[in-house]
């Protein structure tokens, strides 16, 4: 019996890898809307853990965040801005971890946690996943609400920002 556990404990040990992030190639995106004009702030400053289960993607685990001030939409008045909207002094990070990972058709779609602005809202988040050898890729699209995390949302011309935010994620890495 020990040896049997001892033998699958190694197989859970070594079917998990830890996924290196190629930060020069991989991104988090936000598109914001206002009817005088659209823009995108980036940030490749993404930091924690993916755990792929190689043998089972279901049973990987992710746990994500990133530095609400490492978001660039290359005007540095708007980027202020968001920087106060969102409280970034007393809420630094947009963190994401995962719950449930299911797979359906080609695609996975992972329940999950993001945590924004001091609240936490369950997501669930449609996601393209491929592998080439020891190189991985995770890409996905999906939005937010604004007020679902209690942001006010800024206006301009007395005309508020659309409540809505699409959010991009690519990730590419290494296993």
């Amino acid at each position: 019996m020990k040896k049997c556990t001892f033998i699958l404990f190694f197989h859970l040990l070594f079917s998990q890898s830890l996924v290196e992030f190629n930060l020069e190639n991989s991104y988090i995106s936000y598109d914001g809307k206002h009817p005088a004009h659209n823009w995108t702030g980036i940030s490749k400053e993404i930091q924690g853990s993916f755990e792929l289960n190689i043998d089972d993607l279901t049973q990987s685990k992710i746990d994500l965040y990133v530095p609400v001030f490492s978001f660039d939409s290359k005007n540095a008045s708007r980027d202020s801005n968001m920087l106060d909207v969102v409280e970034e002094y007393y809420y630094p990070y947009v963190r994401f971890i995962s719950k449930k990972i299911e797979k359906k058709d080609n695609r996975f779609e992972v329940t999950g946690d993001i945590m924004f602005h001091g609240m936490t809202k369950q997501f669930l988040i449609p996601v393209s996943f491929s592998k080439e050898g020891k190189k991985v890729i995770i890409d996905s699209e999906f939005s937010i609400m604004l007020t679902d995390f209690k942001i006010k949302r800024p206006s301009l011309l007395t005309i508020k920002i659309r409540d809505k935010v699409d959010i991009k994620v690519y990730l590419e890495g290494s296993i």
